[in-house]
């Protein structure tokens, strides 16, 4: 049977020390990040952005105000927001005088069971600019709305 020096059991220990504060610290420096400012309300990523932040507060209301056809549609099956670890970043649009696609990221933790566990997936907002207004035509699985039809109501 062997055993592990002293030495090196002193620095095996030291390096986990090390490893397990920068993991804290990461995550600290995380948490303590500031929210995005608000884009502009009547244009597309003001619009998804404030999307996101309705659906994310089951705030329905809201989230239908920003869809087409919003007052037919209800909330679908909530995937990534039930425990609030949804992060929804933007990664490009493309928008026209009467279209728009946003791309965003979607990263979530799961109920793994590891505690950094997570996934991330780029999805598409559609929007139409109807009378002067954006308004979602589209949105990703995960944040969508749907009509009673579609729920099987």
């Amino acid at each position: 049977m062997t055993s592990i020096s002293v030495p090196a059991r002193g620095a095996l220990i030291a390096l986990v020390t090390a490893s397990v504060g920068l993991i804290i610290a990461a995550l600290i420096v995380v948490s303590l990040r500031p929210a995005p400012p608000l884009r502009e309300a009547d244009t597309p990523a003001g619009v998804v952005q404030r999307y996101v932040l309705a659906y994310q507060s089951s705030d329905l209301a809201a989230a239908q105000a920003l869809v087409e056809d919003g007052k037919d549609k209800q909330d679908c099956v909530n995937y990534l927001t039930e425990d609030g670890a949804a992060q929804v970043s933007l990664i490009r649009e493309v928008t026209t005088d009467r279209s728009s696609t946003i791309t965003v990221s979607i990263a979530y933790a799961t109920d793994g069971a590891l505690p950094f566990e997570s996934y991330e997936s780029q999805e598409n907002f559609e929007l139409k600019k109807i009378d002067g207004t954006w308004l979602i035509t589209a949105a990703p699985w995960q944040m969508s709305l749907c009509t009673a039809e579609e729920l099987g109501l």
